[in-house]
């Protein structure tokens, strides 16, 4: 039996991960991979093991959009629970890491004779919009420090340890903001001891300095995830 470190796949009983099992396979991807590229089909959908991975829309051909991201309290693929194999949106790798991956056929099989299954990964695709509705009220009425806080939050509760790798433009670009505006605000940040920049990676030193920065923009679709999926079957294994 697979142990898994992946949150959605670890709350199911234990029938339906047995069921899941044949068709599950270990695909790595590196940083900056593309996993999911609109108007390309959709083959396959990722349960994060390691990793984070964004969820990014094009606005226009040189501004992207972030309005999501997956790491291993979820998955890639969430379109085909609604039978749409095109993709809409790019899914992107942030960092290096890895996923099981199943095949878009056969995680369709598995949910047509999962009545369980099935409402986990609605549950879970209503939790995306929560999530995405909470990145566009950031991204319309938080001011950039708010947004950058939430966004190195984001990646810090789904990464090992303390270490986000991303540039002073990286960051800007997945906040939408000017890298300068970027450096200032890490500069303010850093002289709060909420974090260490260093070139190419910030370090995480005090997360309730950045919780407090972010305000209400961080936390209500993080704590909404365990009410809205970490219900459990009598026989499932509680997420941790």
């Amino acid at each position: 039996m697979f142990s898994f470190q992946n949150r959605l796949l670890h709350v199911l009983s234990l029938d339906v991960r047995q069921s899941l099992q044949p068709f599950l396979t270990r695909r790595e991807f590196d940083r900056g991979e593309r996993i999911e590229n609109p108007p390309d089909a959709i083959e396959s959908a990722l349960f994060v093991e390691a990793g984070v991975i964004a969820i990014i829309v094009s606005v226009t051909p040189t501004i992207d959009v972030e309005i999501g991201m997956v790491g291993r309290e979820g998955m890639t693929g969430t379109s085909l629970l609604a039978g749409v194999s095109p993709a809409l949106f790019t899914a992107q790798a942030r960092t290096e890491g890895w996923a099981y991956e199943i095949q878009a056929d056969a995680l369709m099989a598995v949910l047509r004779q999962s009545e369980e299954f099935q409402a986990r990964l609605e549950r879970y695709q209503n939790w995306c919009s929560l999530q995405t509705a909470m990145f566009a009220a950031s991204g319309r009425a938080g001011h950039i420090e708010q947004n950058l806080a939430r966004e190195l939050l984001m990646m810090h509760d789904r990464i090992d340890g303390d270490i986000i790798v991303a540039t002073h433009e990286e960051l800007g670009a997945y906040i939408n903001a000017r890298r300068a505006s970027v450096t200032e605000w890490l500069h303010v940040f850093e002289g709060e001891h909420w974090i260490r920049s260093r070139r190419g990676y910030v370090e995480i030193t005090d997360r309730p300095g950045l919780e407090g920065a972010a305000g209400d923009f961080y936390g209500a679709a993080e704590n909404a995830w365990f009410n809205m999926l970490a219900k459990l079957p009598p026989n499932a294994i509680a997420a941790q």
